[in-house]
């Protein structure tokens, strides 16, 4: 196997004993992607595994942020679990963007992200202890949180270590808020910047990875060291599946694959007739079956089904997004909406709107040129919702920014 960590700018790789820059030769390829380009969420599904949860993923993906499933690729893996399901750190990548990787490697076991194999590489090197690890690459700085040994969140900030240098408010307020472990490594070609070392352990206890064989070159090469090492990661998402059907499965497994072939090959030659007739009439029920679940499918969705399975888990997930906005037993979403309208006045600017009608709850981000305004607002908030905070409000060269959370909507809003 040979760990590839397709950088922004270099790409790197370890194959056990040696490693390098460019792209490599050699069987049984993990490649990690860059993180940078990469839409990473962290959701609670009833599934764990299965290909089917994948599916139910990639609709819900695809609702979210407005593209159609066959233009994205999903994978994930379980950060918690519990008796209803489990929550599961999803990452998703544009097809056009992994193809030219399928391409430039002849012999690709598996694709996934450069942060897996960076937290990898750290539950090798640092065992099972709580630790952040900061990612400081050219193009993105990703700030990795690792509990027991095992990836429980990551947050990727798309600036390299040397935009961050050179604006020291955007170090102050998007990295350093992300570090939750007291300790923190440091790895990436931020790691063999003094500067940005120097400006780094002004405010934190940074660590900074020296092993073999890589010594000096440790930071630069961390990913690849884990993504060599992505059978052994607590987090095995992927892109392009771990396939049976790889040159390295079969290198390794020769023997074994050509005694199952030899006994599969046996017991066929003593198949009587009567068997394979009772196989074919099996196999034709199977198929008029097949046929009748298609037809009872189309009736149904009123259109034409090719796939009913997927159809009827887009179907379902269009009824649950109506029921979401028309939910009779609660408020309509368009009752928050309402609300929140009719309370803005023209010093009062919106930025974001989150939340949701099942929640009860939404949470309101803008900007108020004046405390007065503010203050107009919020009292017009509270004619249309029962509960209105005042979460966080912070003064700006463009005026005062605001975070306010409504819930219980009334019914005249």
């Amino acid at each position: 196997m040979i760990g590839v960590d397709v950088g922004s700018k270099v790409t790197k790789w370890f194959d056990g004993r040696f490693f390098g820059t460019g792209l490599p030769e050699g069987r049984g390829i993990v490649a990690g992607i860059s993180a940078r380009t990469v839409f990473i969420k962290r959701s609670f599904y009833p599934l764990c595994r299965g290909h089917q949860l994948k599916k139910v993923i990639l609709n819900d993906v695809s609702s979210d942020i407005g593209v159609l499933p066959e233009e994205i690729a999903v994978s994930f893996c379980p950060v918690k679990r519990e008796k209803e399901g489990c929550e599961l750190l999803v990452f998703v990548e544009k097809r056009e963007t992994l193809q030219p990787l399928e391409e430039s490697f002849k012999d690709l076991t598996a694709i996934t992200v450069d942060i897996i194999g960076v937290a990898t590489a750290a539950r090798l090197v640092y065992g099972e202890d709580e630790l952040t690890v900061i990612d400081a690459g050219a193009s993105k700085t990703a700030v990795v949180e690792i509990v027991g040994g095992k990836l429980k969140s990551v947050e990727i900030v798309r600036a390299g270590f040397e935009a961050l240098k050179s604006d020291l408010s955007f170090l102050e307020d998007r990295i350093f808020p992300l570090v939750k472990s007291k300790r923190a490594i440091l790895v990436g070609g931020g790691a063999l910047d003094d500067d940005f070392v120097r400006l780094l352990k002004e405010r934190l206890t940074v660590e900074i990875p020296n092993i073999e064989p890589f010594g000096g070159e440790t930071p630069l090469y961390f990913g690849a060291f884990g993504l060599f090492h992505f059978r052994k990661s607590s987090c095995r998402a992927s892109f392009k599946e771990l396939s049976l059907f790889s040159s390295e499965f079969f290198t390794k497994n020769k023997g074994k694959l050509i005694a199952s072939a030899f006994m599969v090959l046996s017991g066929l030659l003593f198949l009587s007739a009567a068997e394979y007739l009772s196989y074919l009439q099996a196999k034709r029920n199977y198929l008029e079956l097949k046929k009748e679940y298609k037809k009872a499918v189309e009736r149904i969705l009123g259109e034409r089904v090719v796939a009913p399975e997927e159809q009827l888990s887009q179907a379902l997930s269009r009824l649950e997004r109506l029921r979401e906005l028309l939910l009779l037993d609660k408020p309509s979403v368009l009752l928050y909406v309402s609300g929140v309208s009719k309370a803005v006045v023209n010093d009062v600017k919106i930025l974001k709107v989150e939340g949701s009608s099942a929640a009860d709850s939404f949470k309101l981000t803008g900007l108020a040129k004046s405390s007065g305004a503010l203050k107009n607002f919020t009292d017009r908030l509270k004619s249309s919702f029962s509960k209105v905070n005042t979460d966080v409000t912070k003064e700006t060269d463009k005026g005062i920014k605001f975070t306010i959370t409504v819930s219980g909507v009334k019914g005249g809003a």
